[in-house]
């Protein structure tokens, strides 16, 4: 004879792995905003620029770079903005998995504690299947644990690439990424070699 207390356990994190996990769940959406933003990342790459070379052909060719930059800044912000978003979501149901997780290990012991191996089929069989929804339980987290790590990284290395971009332009070449008027006493160091390596940092870790 099965149990009762495992079953209401297993139905309980197969609804919340269905709730986590469902076809517009923010793991795949963040999978659509990260594959927009590597387009970008494509067309801003820095690595053929040399922000230090003087001279009029290289001149023009560092003025086209931050006009690119400029056409592209409010669309990329606003992937930021949704990635920021999907981070907070994501890490708002890793919490949910761990808490499902915590509660049904404790149900599947009070169960495994008095689990006979002379136990008929069907509970042999609950047995099973109470094993199997531990395994899947701990993959979700596992997977939602390297998710948020992802987005955390992606949307911390973008705001200091895309600050520092600001800055470059602004100090270094008396251009306004922003829009709007030029802000004055712009705040922070305008570090090209320090964009250069931001930028290749986050490509890589969109890829």
């Amino acid at each position: 004879m099965y149990s009762v207390e495992m079953k209401n356990a297993v139905s309980s994190a197969q609804s919340c792995i269905d709730l986590c996990c469902g076809p517009q769940n923010v793991a795949v959406k963040s999978a659509e905003y990260i594959s927009a933003f590597v387009k970008y990342l494509d067309v801003l790459d820095p690595s053929g620029i040399d922000f230090l070379k003087n001279g009029f052909f290289a001149g023009i060719r560092i003025k086209k770079y931050w006009q690119l930059f400029s056409e592209h800044y409010n669309k990329v912000q606003a992937i930021i903005e949704e990635l920021k978003k999907n981070r907070l979501i994501a890490e708002n149901t890793l919490t949910t998995l761990k808490r499902e997780l915590t509660a049904y290990q404790s149900a599947l012991d009070s169960f495994m504690s008095g689990f006979s191996e002379n136990a008929d089929a069907e509970l042999l069989d609950q047995k099973m299947v109470a094993l199997n929804m531990k395994g899947i339980l701990e993959n979700t987290v596992t997977e939602y644990t390297a998710l948020t790590d992802r987005l955390a990284g992606i949307t911390t290395t973008a705001a200091d690439v895309f600050t520092n971009a600001v800055l470059i332009a602004r100090v270094n070449y008396q251009i306004n990424l922003t829009g709007g008027e030029m802000v004055g006493g712009a705040s922070g160091t305008a570090d090209i070699a320090g964009f250069r390596s931001g930028f290749s940092r986050l490509y890589s870790m969109c890829r």
